[in-house]
């Protein structure tokens, strides 16, 4: 048996007979739904709040600015922050023309969100639902970004620990801490990160304080109150790798 034999399986029963369908959920429902996967591609966003979503080894946050596309089969999971208004695009491949076949983030202008919300009035049925759903996979085509997310490690220990910072990227205990607490050697628990993400245990770190900044700048956030929110010690510090990571300061990113 291999790893993707646990994933369940959605088949989403009823929905052959449409092309494309969506889902919205309640604003102050939390949770998770699992690793899972179905046939359909699936584009996540929120129109408010934001969730994280795994997919294909790797994580990000989504602020109402981008949303994930799911190709079909490919295992993933969406956790849910309340509140977050959460809305899920399911389509068939044969009835859409977009080529990628790995997750893929995109921007979500002015224009892609009121289609989204117009289409998800329709439920993908109706005499609109077709040429909404045709726009809104123009829009798409066009708009994906360069954002390949937080690489997960394989070795189970490293991503106990990545799964927990993710949750809490505040969360400031020492490496050697989790290492006593899993029972292995803190150097074994470095090389588990390098060779799993190709990334030190500091830049993973890092790398994963930095997404969940996006999503509390999206919401208005001060600076200062988000760089304390994702774990660092001062402002400065936290533009710093802001800059070197996204090419634009917290500030600038948000407007």
């Amino acid at each position: 048996m291999t790893a993707l034999d646990d994933v369940a399986t959605d088949d989403h029963p009823g929905s052959a007979e449409r092309d494309a369908w969506t889902c919205a959920f309640d604003p102050d429902e939390g949770g998770a739904w699992g690793l899972h996967r179905h046939d359909q591609h699936q584009l996540v966003w929120t129109a408010a709040g934001s969730a994280r979503a795994v997919a294909g080894g790797r994580s990000w946050v989504l602020p109402p600015s981008r949303a994930l596309f799911v190709p079909g089969g490919v295992p993933h999971d969406v956790v849910l922050r309340p509140p977050a208004a959460l809305h899920c695009l399911y389509v068939w491949p044969h009835a859409c023309p977009l080529p990628w076949t790995r997750p893929t983030v995109v921007a979500v202008s002015g224009l892609l969100r009121e289609l989204l919300l117009a289409l998800g009035q329709t439920g993908g049925e109706g005499p609109v639902a077709a040429p909404t759903l045709a726009l809104v996979l123009h829009e798409l085509a066009g708009a994906a970004v360069a954002d390949d997310g937080v690489v997960l490690p394989e070795d189970p220990r490293a991503a106990a620990v990545a799964t927990r910072l993710l949750a809490d990227p505040a969360d400031d205990t020492p490496l050697a801490d989790w290492a006593a607490r899993l029972r292995v050697g803190e150097s074994t628990l470095r090389r588990a990160f390098v060779t799993g993400t190709g990334l030190t245990w500091t830049e993973w770190r890092s790398r994963a304080r930095l997404q969940a900044a996006l999503a509390l700048l999206e919401r208005g956030l001060p600076v200062t109150s988000v760089a304390a929110r994702v774990g660092y010690a001062s402002v400065h510090g936290f533009g710093t790798a802001f800059r070197r990571r996204y090419g634009t300061s917290p500030g600038a990113w948000r407007s």
